[in-house]
């Protein structure tokens, strides 16, 4: 069992997210990234690349990346602990190139408005509109287009409450990420991570537990819809308590809503990026000549009580509960830290 190492273990606790070099064979990346350039090749056609991609999701050449005799495996079934779920699948997110544009993100703002290369961050597991952004910002939605965003699920399979579970949102343990583009510089499409906000975040969930509850959007302190935003109807995809911790490094829009810079990962093929659930993350937009391309997977205990294996509010007020492997160092990191 190859384990993290001390000084890995104590960035991971404080940042929230763990950059490892050369964990995944050369060979096997690059299959992944021809695989799934087989799939785009053979798919032309919005819906039917977004078909392909999905059936991405279990094809053995990206299962790869996270196959037993892999490293990155092996650290972090030790660092969580078995049993694992999510290894089962994967996420493949593209970022194709692009200029900064008007469309309208899910924050409510356009997009050549948001600074740091668009990032506007988010929590997993939080509902998204039953359609795409209202994309006026000249006039509120009307009854009939609110009726219709409103609906349950989100785009993304996500309920705006989950009744009987304490939050209004699913969660995991771990997002582990495999570029399969070359993301060394600054620039084309990286992942961006908030560091060390899933500190400020356990804070907050704990703050609406003691509440009364419930955990997330809806819930104490956290108002899920922007209406201050250019098009009336933002999401707020992470506390406002946690945005403003990051006012030093923010830059304004002309309304004065402050943005959070957020560290831009950069990773070659063979590298890979561990991330703590309750990191505000995001992709950025890409300014490259070829498409920026990841292969998530986002993985949790299956120590979970069965009725709570989406929705565990006990892992969101504890952040390294379900890190068994190195519970106890973080806990020590933590109490020497404060």
């Amino acid at each position: 069992m190859v384990s993290l190492a001390p000084d890995q273990i104590k960035s991971f606790v404080s940042d929230g997210y763990l950059v490892l070099k050369n964990v995944v064979p050369l060979s096997v990346a690059k299959r992944a990234r021809r695989t799934f350039f087989r799939a785009l090749g053979a798919a032309p056609g919005a819906k039917q690349v977004s078909n392909a991609w999905r059936r991405l999701a279990g094809h053995s050449d990206i299962l790869a990346l996270v196959a037993n005799r892999n490293e990155i495996r092996s650290l972090v079934e030790d660092a969580i602990g078995d049993p694992i779920r999510g290894f089962q699948y994967a996420q493949i997110a593209t970022q194709f190139p692009t200029e900064p544009s008007s469309r309208i993100t899910e924050s409510g703002y356009p997009d050549c408005d948001i600074p740091f290369h668009g990032w506007h961050g988010h929590l997993d597991g939080l509902w998204n509109g039953a359609r795409a952004p209202h994309q006026d910002t000249g006039r509120a939605m009307s009854q009939k287009e609110l009726q219709a965003w409103n609906q349950d699920p989100g785009t993304n399979g996500v309920k705006r409450t989950y009744p009987g579970t304490g939050a209004n949102l699913t969660n995991f343990t771990a997002l582990l990420g495999f570029p399969l583009s070359n993301q060394s510089r600054e620039g084309v499409g990286n992942l961006g991570l908030l560091r060390g906000a899933h500190h400020h975040v356990e804070k907050f969930f704990r703050f609406q537990r003691d509440q009364g509850g419930p955990l997330g959007p809806d819930g104490p302190g956290w108002e899920r819809i922007h209406t201050e935003a250019p098009n009336g109807c933002g999401l707020r995809h992470y506390p406002e308590q946690v945005r403003e911790q990051y006012q030093d490094s923010a830059l304004c829009t002309n309304d004065g809503r402050s943005w959070p810079k957020p560290d831009f990962i950069r990773m070659e093929l063979g590298d890979a990026v561990l991330t703590q659930y309750a990191v505000p993350h995001g992709a950025t937009r890409c300014e490259a000549d070829e498409p920026r391309i990841m292969a998530y997977f986002r993985l949790t205990s299956d120590n979970r009580p069965d009725h709570l294996k989406s929705n565990f509010v006990d892992s969101l007020t504890d952040n390294w509960l379900e890190w068994k492997g190195i519970q106890d160092v973080a806990r020590e990191i933590i109490s020497a830290a404060s």
